[in-house]
């Protein structure tokens, strides 16, 4: 096989590549992915290029006969601070266009505690110490959400405030212990029994009951120790099982930044600590997640080394080394200026690139499902950088990993996927900062029986980069030209466009919204090409921009 360089042949102005036997490429896509066999009617055009001399740290050596596990989902679940927003059947109705993408929501805050004094279905005691509840609040909520079918994940807390008073309100609400616990549990038992009442066993045991949310951040979600988080955790649990016997319990996702006040050692304790209900060693713990967020202005990307010393420590156990393994917040929390926002996502091509190192790596490390705050641009059902991704991800659900083996450096790679008798390349370049020019190219070279057994291929790709599938480049350009108030302090390319300006910026959006729906469809960049195998092997090059995503697609002629 030979590996060439682009060819240019003029001809009424018109560019074109010719492959072996026949081209369908699109001359706006050479730049992108050049797989080209000798033609000996351009032989004197070509400039040849010895596969042999390909530097072999950009070659990235790909076994399809190989198989390292399902291309699975772990992109549709999102987190939902209000349920009671599911009353409203507008609301409802709004969710239609992302149901591609999610199917289930985990709702916080779920038993009172709150700022906003919702969700209080705690009235106190009677004369004889029994608990007075009125649960009809939370029976409709639910009701409502389970008109959209998707399946709720339901996160057990936080403490009702009457349970700990005096009242101290921290950023998240009551982060305070019960003050009895013999109260807390006839809460937890009536809370669990109203869900089986008007649900039924069968449906709520197939739901999520975690408890607390970053328990080891304190005093922001948990104004206690490590260890009387232990027992607050050991405690609802044992309530949880006497209702559901066989519930699906977790403790709550654990703080990933220098603040946690404790890391592991909830799982030790999990494993073969002292259970403070029961007196036995070890609790249950049927999943287990963390919280993930990146700081843009750090420049770095440090998801691996967050997350080995969990997988690790739960790996060491047998009975936790397979349960699901969780990022339950999840996103980027301040942008290049180190501001924070109302958006927890970037919405250009950094966010893409970055979201597709960040899959790779979950599958590396076995993550089961990364919870997401959302990937749509603010106001509109406009898919940004990221959401562009999940659909590339959608179409390789469900087919094979194949392995890959590289020494390409930074972040970037190849995850190869082969689905109903196609063969997908997934290829990334990601750069930790925005005005990086660092773009690489990368040879993905395919071998093994699936490649073998066709000389010929049909070669589709989709690209996400500066200049495809990305709508927020021209939005903010668009909107400063309009003259709309820049704040200046305020974060950047996040995907609510309000952090960055003022009011002004919609009326942008919605005069342009035609143009801004044709920028954010993912693109695609090569159309129906052939390209031809040698010696039982396929090369391509592949270029890839400093943030960049490319699928393609390989379909047996």
């Amino acid at each position: 096989m030979k590996v060439v360089t682009k060819i240019i042949i003029p001809l009424f102005l018109l560019f074109t590549l010719s492959f072996t036997l026949e081209s369908c490429s699109k001359d706006e896509v050479v730049e992108d992915i050049e797989e080209v066999i000798e033609n000996e009617e351009d032989e004197e055009e070509e400039e040849e290029e010895d596969p042999n001399a390909i530097d072999p740290n950009k070659i990235v050596s790909i076994n399809t006969g190989s198989g390292e596990g399902l291309f699975y989902n772990f992109w549709s679940t999102r987190p939902m601070v209000n349920q009671t927003r599911f009353n409203s059947v507008n609301f409802r109705n709004s969710l239609d266009p992302i149901r591609p993408y999610v199917k289930s929501y985990s709702m916080v805050r779920m038993m009172g505690g709150r700022n906003d004094n919702r969700n209080n279905f705690y009235k106190g005691v009677d004369e004889s110490g029994n608990i007075i509840v009125d649960f009809r609040g939370l029976i409709t909520s639910l009701k409502n959400f389970m008109l959209t079918g998707f399946k709720p994940r339901i996160v057990l807390d936080n403490v009702p405030w009457e349970m700990s008073l005096p009242r101290v309100e921290d950023a998240f609400g009551n982060s305070k212990p019960p003050n009895d616990y013999g109260i807390w549990r006839q809460y937890v038992n009536a809370y669990m029994t109203a869900l089986v009442d008007e649900f039924g066993l069968d449906e709520v045991r197939t739901w999520r009951f975690r408890i607390a949310t970053e328990p080891n951040f304190t005093p922001n979600h948990w104004r206690g120790t490590r260890d009387q988080f232990f027992r607050h955790y050991d405690i609802t649990v044992d309530e949880v099982l006497k209702v559901v016997p066989d519930a699906l319990v977790g403790p709550g996702n654990l703080l990933t930044e220098n603040a946690a006040t404790f890391t592991t050692e909830i799982i030790d304790h999990c494993a073969n600590g002292i259970n403070f209900a029961t007196g036995e060693r070890g609790t249950k713990m049927d999943f287990f997640s963390l919280s993930y967020y990146e700081k843009l202005d750090k420049r770095e990307l440090r998801f691996e080394e967050v997350v080995k010393p969990y997988r690790d420590k739960l790996n060491s156990f047998s009975q936790f080394s397979n349960i699901p393994f969780d990022i339950q917040e999840f996103g980027i929390l301040r942008g290049d200026n180190g501001v924070r926002g109302v958006s927890l996502s970037d919405g250009t091509e950094l966010g893409a690139s970055w979201y597709a190192t960040i899959a790779d790596l979950a599958y590396k490390y076995d993550i089961t499902e990364i919870y997401d705050w959302g990937q749509e641009l603010e106001n509109s059902d406009l898919p940004t950088g990221r959401r562009t991704v999940t659909e590339m991800f959608l179409k390789l659900e469900g087919g094979m990993r194949m392995f890959a083996s590289h020494n390409l450096s930074g972040f970037t790679g190849v995850i190869p996927v082969a689905k109903d008798g196609k063969i997908y390349l997934f290829a990334y370049n990601h750069n930790t900062t925005r005005s990086s020019t660092n773009a690489k190219t990368i040879y993905p070279r395919l071998e093994g029986n699936q490649i073998s057994n066709n000389t010929t291929w049909k070669m589709n790709e989709w690209t996400i980069d500066k200049d495809h599938s990305v709508l927020m480049n021209e939005l903010y350009s668009d909107i400063r030209n309009a003259g709309v108030g820049e704040k200046l302090n305020g974060r950047i390319y996040g995907n609510r466009p309000s952090d960055r300006f003022e009011d002004g910026w919609v009326n942008v959006l919605n005069s342009n919204l035609s143009k801004y729906e044709e920028l954010s469809k993912l693109a695609q960049t090569v159309n129906d090409s052939i390209v031809s195998t040698e010696d039982s092997q396929l090369t391509l090059k592949v270029d890839l921009a400093p943030h960049s995503v490319k699928l393609i697609e390989l379909t047996p002629e």
